[in-house]
């Protein structure tokens, strides 16, 4: 495709520059698609220098009039990750006198939309949860050892996926994200629950993840193949698993235990600080967008406090 030369030339500057694996696979998706758009509507277009704002305006048109295949239009928050995934390739031919103007800088970000999730877990529904889950088998073992992880420190499913065997002591019940996003590291605290069931997976069940190999890949949670786990599988094989079971009419995924913990500590009455911390939010902005007041706690507020209601 024509520009591969200085999309991969990019793509490997953020490679050099430290950005994460997660960063580097969205804008290089992002760039393709861009690039394809290109190719597509504007195929006289031979030089970088040709793309003007007015074609920028119509590629930000067509992602906000974009479709899936299940007919949904593509949410804000992802146009504006596509946006800045070209604003910044055009950034760096900028910066390396590839080109001479910048014509993203008519592009106006869309409005993140206020999400209002309802998909999280009451407490009494986490401890249902975790009760629910058997330790009959290896599988169960590492389904529990996940969960409980997952609650005690509400850390991302990349993240989690990532842990290495060597990033966990469980004696200092901690254990380090590295490179977690914007390629940041930090030092978290392992709830003696999770560390309890962390131990037992490393004795019972990892070694039947492995199956005899010798190629040990040297993370913590593993698949029944051996296999690190991805986003993908470990929603799929691990939370609508544990959740299969249960009369809990929520859909919940990795990202609603991380929702969940974080909820049910606001409500504990831990300062916001220490949560936007745990969940390696750099703002306490992102921090306040994340922890909305859930509906059943703004209702007892409501009935207790407001004057109507006091009469």
């Amino acid at each position: 495709m024509l520009f591969d030369k200085h999309r991969n030339d990019f793509e490997e500057y953020l490679k050099t520059n430290n950005y994460s694996d997660r960063t580097l696979e969205n804008y290089g998706a992002s760039l393709k698609e861009f690039l394809a758009f290109i190719n597509k509507h504007y195929p006289r277009i031979n030089s970088l220098e040709k793309i003007t704002k007015d074609i920028l305006l119509d590629f930000q048109n067509y992602l906000l009039n974009y479709k899936t295949k299940e007919g949904k239009h593509l949410a804000n928050k992802s146009q504006a990750s596509k946006l800045n995934a070209v604003k910044k390739f055009f950034w760096y031919l900028m910066r390396n006198d590839i080109i001479l103007k910048d014509p993203t800088t008519i592009i106006q970000m869309p409005k993140e939309e206020q999400r209002i999730t309802r998909n999280i877990l009451t407490q009494a529904e986490v401890v249902e949860l975790l009760k629910s889950i058997k330790l009959n088998t290896p599988v169960e073992i590492r389904n529990r050892a996940v969960v409980e992880l997952f609650y005690s420190c509400g850390m991302r499913t990349s993240e989690l996926c990532n842990i290495k065997i060597q990033d966990i002591d469980l004696k200092e019940q901690t254990i380090l994200i590295v490179k977690g996003k914007g390629n940041k590291s930090r030092l978290l605290p392992v709830g003696q629950y999770a560390a309890y069931y962390i131990q037992l997976y490393l004795d019972k069940a990892r070694k039947f993840m492995l199956k005899g190999r010798k190629d040990d890949p040297g993370y913590l949670f593993l698949s029944t193949m051996g296999n690190p786990l991805n986003k993908h599988s470990i929603n799929k094989s691990v939370i609508h698993t544990v959740m299969s079971n249960l009369k809990i009419n929520k859909h919940i995924t990795c990202y609603s235990m991380r929702h969940s913990i974080a909820s049910h500590l606001l409500a504990n009455k831990v300062d916001i600080a220490y949560i936007a911390q745990l969940l390696g939010h750099v703002s306490l902005r992102t921090t306040q967008r994340y922890l909305r007041i859930d509906i059943s706690d703004l209702q007892k507020m409501h009935s207790q406090y407001h004057p109507r209601e006091k009469e």
